[in-house]
C-alpha cells in the first residue's frame, strides 16, 4: 500500500507564503519610504555619478565635452594651488576638531551638573537657540567685526592697543587665523547635545558611588564622565572632520580664498574652477578627490575605533 501524501503545503511553499505576507504587511511602510529614496537618488547619487563621469572629460558646461581620460587628475596632482588649499583646510579641520572636543564638552558637563531644573533648561535653550540662526548671518557679522575701522579695531584703539590693529582679513599672516578664531567662542548646539545625551545616559548610581568615595568635581570629570562619553567624542571627531573639510561658505563670505591663496579650501577651489573659470571637468575631478579623501579618513577612523573597542 502506497504511503499517504502529507497533508498541507510543503515547507518551501509555507516559507514563500510567509514572505508574501510580510511584504503585504510592510508595503505601506515601503511606499512611505519610496519618495525619500527617490529624492536621495535624484539629488544625491545622480549628481555624484555624473560628476564622476565628467571628471574624465574636458567640460565647460556648454559646448565643450571632450573625453580626456585621467588628464584632469594628473594636472590636479601637479597643481600647487590645490596643495595650498589642502594645507589650509587641514589647519581649519584640526583646529575645529580640537574646539569641538573641548568647549561643547565642558558646556555639557556644566549644564548636566546643575541641580536646579529650571536653570538647566534655560542654559540648554541658550545653547540650542543659536542653531536656528543661518551660518551666513554669523559670517557676515564677523566680516563686519574684522573690517577696517570695524568693531575689533575700534575696541583695540579704545583700550590703548591701537598698535595691534591689522587688516585682519586682508593680510595673509592674519586672514587664516582670523577665520579659525570664528569657531572658538561659539559652542555648537549639535555637539553640545551629543555630549549632553551621553552624560544623561550614564547611570546615576555611578555618581552616587563616586560621591560616597569622596570624588571631587575634577576627579569625577576625569575618571568618570570623560571615559563614559568616549563614544560621543569619537562621533564628534567624525562629524567635525566631515563638516569642516567641506568648509566653503565661511571662506567665500570672509575672504573669497584670499589674500592670494592663503585661505583657499578645496571646496572653494572647486567652486571657482567650475563657476568662475567654467572648467567643470576639472572641478568634478576636485570633487572626486575630496570625496575619496573623506571616505578614506572616515573608514580608517571607524576601523581605528573598532580596534580600540576590542582592546578595551
Amino acid at each position: 500500500m502506497a504511503n499517504p501524501m502529507p497533508y498541507g503545503p510543503s515547507p518551501h511553499l509555507r516559507a514563500a507564503s510567509r514572505r508574501r505576507r510580510r511584504i503585504r504587511l510592510h508595503v505601506k511602510a515601503y511606499l512611505f519610504l519610496a519618495p525619500i529614496f527617490i529624492s536621495i537618488g535624484l539629488f544625491k547619487y545622480t549628481p555624484f555619478v555624473h560628476a564622476l563621469i565628467q571628471s574624465f572629460y574636458e567640460w565647460n558646461g556648454a559646448n565643450i565635452n571632450r573625453f580626456i581620460g585621467l588628464r584632469n587628475f594628473s594636472e590636479l596632482f601637479r597643481d600647487p594651488v590645490f596643495y595650498a588649499s589642502m594645507k589650509n583646510v587641514g589647519l581649519f579641520t584640526a583646529s575645529f576638531i580640537v574646539i569641538q572636543l573641548t568647549l561643547p564638552l565642558l558646556a555639557a558637563v556644566g549644564v548636566f551638573r546643575l541641580r536646579r531644573t529650571r536653570l538647566q533648561s534655560f542654559f540648554k535653550s541658550m545653547f540650542i537657540v543659536p542653531m536656528v540662526v543661518p551660518h551666513i548671518i554669523v559670517f557676515l557679522l564677523w566680516r563686519w567685526i574684522y573690517v577696517g575701522d570695524g568693531l575689533l579695531d575700534r575696541t583695540l584703539e579704545a583700550v590703548g592697543l591701537g598698535s595691534l590693529i591689522h587688516a585682519w582679513l586682508g593680510e595673509s599672516g592674519t586672514a587664516l587665523w582670523s577665520i579659525v578664531f570664528i569657531n572658538f567662542p561659539w559652542i555648537s548646539g549639535i555637539y553640545f547635545l551629543i555630549y549632553l545625551a551621553g552624560l544623561i545616559a550614564i547611570p546615576q548610581e555611578l555618581f552616587e558611588v563616586g560621591h560616597m568615595d569622596g570624588m571631587g568635581g575634577w576627579r569625577r570629570f576625569w575618571h568618570m564622565e570623560l571615559p563614559l562619553v568616549r563614544n560621543q567624542m569619537r562621533l564628534v571627531v567624525i562629524l567635525a572632520f566631515i563638516q569642516q573639510f567641506q568648509s566653503f561658505e565661511n571662506v567665500l563670505v570672509l575672504t573669497n580664498g584670499g589674500p592670494g591663496f592663503s585661505t583657499l579650501t578645496p571646496a572653494l577651489y572647486l567652486y571657482k574652477k567650475g563657476f568662475e573659470y567654467n572648467e567643470l571637468g576639472y572641478a568634478s575631478a576636485i570633487g572626486v578627490i575630496v570625496f575619496v579623501l573623506l571616505l578614506f579618513v572616515t573608514l580608517a577612523f571607524n576601523r581605528f575605533i573598532r580596534a580600540a573597542d576590542r582592546m578595551e
